[in-house]
């Protein structure tokens, strides 16, 4: 009877626990659909681990566990064991309580652990709303506190804190409250029931044992600090119980994966929702550091809004203050495209552009667009077999990469520029160049970055000797330019035509093969010159190269940087220039090249607020490409 007791206990232990396991999944269910089994296995090893040593030590090896198998962590993994426990401490409170005040002189322990435990869920409860709150003084400390260690350790702390916080309000708030409660209620009955199993069948095997000294044996203040591996029959005989039915849950967590994964990942993909999804170190860095210092909430929750429905495969993003995702949204890979914060207006009217030529340009399908308050972005499809067209012209001939730029501006003459509206106008012209050029020639001579560089009437460039920036501000003076500009013809225009921005597709021998994508409509002047100095700008200036370029070293006037155009750069660009010299007098391509130059100074206030260390290089490629056009 005894044996058959201890049997019994043992399967409503692991039924509470397998109760146990369903409600943290519920915990986790707001970001990814993890499979049961996983949270089984989790459970039982750190219970297991629990046993030989102490401080419950094995809820950390829980979060381990369960974090490598989540695609956000061990960060959010921790989160759900941590509310897990502190649920688990105010109902043992509560239980000591009832226990306690029906019968005092069942143990002395009884009373001080009450105590303890409803001091402890008290301070519990305390810190959540506080971290939960994170109001701007504790998102401070926090950043103050990790901004003592290095980069590295730095940006973990910073993504763990984030991790917890934002988890803890998502199950505060999100959470079902009445399914929580069913829960818990359920797994303390099958608990208490199996604790009142086991001591009748201590009982009946000659120990002595109670539902109360069960209780205590567990959750007693004096226990938390030490394993429970200790001496005696009734301690021998509950080591015995709770390794066993730890070890059965694990094994049925481990048939049970691999019975129902048969191959397959523990997380239904298309259910993830990223804690914080962004690929590069830079991006997390940026967000978090602008998430504790607690003053950008719109910057914060639209950046967050872009991305927490897709999976990250790689970073596509240029040198623009939009990013550009390559990911997987419900099982179909995409290009997703947003800009949060004051440049997302912009991004919307890309959206509308796109909307209103894609009939007679190739262009990108947009299958979903979202717009809110400070964020904007776009959903397009990632088609098969297409490449990046600075891919494809290191990778074929150049006959087969000068055939694609044809291509391309044959259908912008033909359908885009053909919708000519006349001259530009010489305000429009006046306003182009006050914002787009001398603006910005103001701006480099303010950055003390460039304050030496700029003042030398030559500047050496990996060993070339250029006309100085004072030849390029010259060159570039408002009444110059007036002069250059004003035969220039108004039309739509792309507005961003670099290599970048050409995407190839399968077929580019049989029809246009390709599409565009990233139109800027921030122009000002409407010139289809831009579009053709903007390609200049790529394969006469290598703009490519040069956003691989990780270091440069300035030396007086003298600046070296690995970098420098492909040979099918320089053989396409020669194949280029040729096609302008065909299509435009002598006049229209000065206007081109100036426009380059413009395109290059227009690149600089990016530059210098997102990588201001590099911002030389670029000044250096500007210098390059001015020096045989001014």
């Amino acid at each position: 009877m005894s044996v058959f007791l201890f049997i019994i206990s043992i399967i409503l232990i692991i039924a509470g626990h397998m109760v146990k396991s369903l409600r943290q999944k519920q915990f986790a269910d707001f970001y990814e659909d993890v499979k049961l089994p996983v949270f089984n296995e989790a459970l039982a090893a750190g219970y297991i681990l629990n046993l030989a040593v102490p401080f419950r030590l094995g809820d950390l090896l829980r979060a381990v566990i369960l974090g490598r198998r989540m695609k956000n962590g061990f960060s959010f993994a921790f989160a759900t064991v941590v509310v897990d426990r502190i649920l688990d401490v105010i109902v043992v409170g509560f239980i000591y309580l009832i226990l306690y005040f029906l019968s005092p002189a069942v143990s002395l322990d009884a009373g001080q652990s009450a105590l303890f435990y409803v001091l402890l869920s008290a301070v519990s409860i305390a810190l959540i709303a506080i971290v939960t709150c994170a109001r701007v003084k504790v998102k401070k400390i926090i950043r103050l506190f990790t901004g003592i260690f290095n980069e590295k350790i730095e940006l973990t702390l910073m993504f763990f804190f984030w991790s917890v916080i934002t988890a803890f309000r998502d199950i505060a708030i999100r959470s079902n409250k009445k399914k929580l409660i069913l829960l818990t209620t359920l797994m303390w009955g099958l608990y208490t029931a199996s604790y009142y199993v086991i001591a009748l069948s201590i009982t009946m095997m000659g120990g002595e044992a109670t539902l109360m000294g069960v209780f205590s044996y567990l959750f007693s203040s004096s226990s938390i600090d030490k394993g429970n591996l200790s001496g005696g029959y009734t301690d021998k005989v509950m080591i015995v119980y709770l390794a066993l039915s730890a070890t059965l849950l694990f094994v049925i967590g481990v048939i049970s994966s691999v019975k129902n994964r048969g191959g397959e990942q523990d997380i239904a993909s298309e259910k993830t929702m990223m804690l914080l999804p962004q690929v590069h170190e830079s991006d997390r860095r940026s967000f978090l550091e602008n998430y504790f210092e607690g003053d950008r909430h719109a910057y914060v929750r639209g950046y967050l809004e872009a991305n927490n429905d897709i999976q990250i495969i790689s970073d596509y993003s240029a040198g623009s203050n939009a990013t550009t995702l390559l990911a997987i949204k419900d099982d179909r890979t995409i290009f997703r495209k947003y800009v949060v914060g004051a440049d997302a207006g912009k991004l919307h009217d890309q959206v509308e552009w796109i909307q209103g030529f894609c009939s007679v340009l190739p262009l990108p399908e947009i299958i979903f667009e979202k717009r809110d308050e400070g964020m904007t972005l776009y959903d397009m499809p990632a088609v098969t077999g297409a490449s990046g067209f600075f891919e494809f012209i290191h990778t074929n001939p150049v006959e087969k990469s000068f055939k694609i730029i044809r291509h391309v501006f044959d259908d912008l003459d033909n359908n885009l520029y053909s919708r000519e509206e006349g001259t530009a106008d010489p305000d429009i012209i006046e306003k182009y160049i006050e914002k787009k050029i001398l603006k910005n020639i103001k701006l480099i001579e303010e950055n003390h970055r460039f304050a030496d560089l700029i003042r030398y009437e030559e500047v050496v460039v990996n060993g070339k000797t250029v006309k100085g920036f004072p030849s390029l501000k010259k060159a570039m003076s408002k009444e110059k330019l007036k002069e250059i500009f004003s035969s220039d013809r108004v039309s739509p225009i792309h507005g961003d035509v670099t290599v970048e921005n050409i995407i190839v597709t399968p077929g580019a021998d049989k029809g246009r093969g390709y599409y565009l994508i990233d139109p800027n409509t921030g122009n000002i002047l409407d010139s289809r010159f831009i579009d053709y100095a903007k390609l200049l700008q790529s394969l006469h200036g290598g703009y490519e190269f040069l956003m691989r370029t990780e270091r440069c070293s300035i030396s007086g006037n003298e600046i070296k940087f690995m970098a420098g155009a492909s040979r099918s750069y320089r053989d396409l660009y020669k194949e280029y220039s040729s096609m302008l010299k065909e299509r435009f007098s002598e006049s229209e391509l000065k206007s081109i090249y100036y426009h380059e130059i413009a395109n290059w100074l227009r690149l600089m206030p990016y530059k210098l607020e997102h990588d201001e260390a590099k911002a030389p290089v670029f000044l250096a490629g500007m210098l390059l490409v001015a020096d045989g056009i001014i």
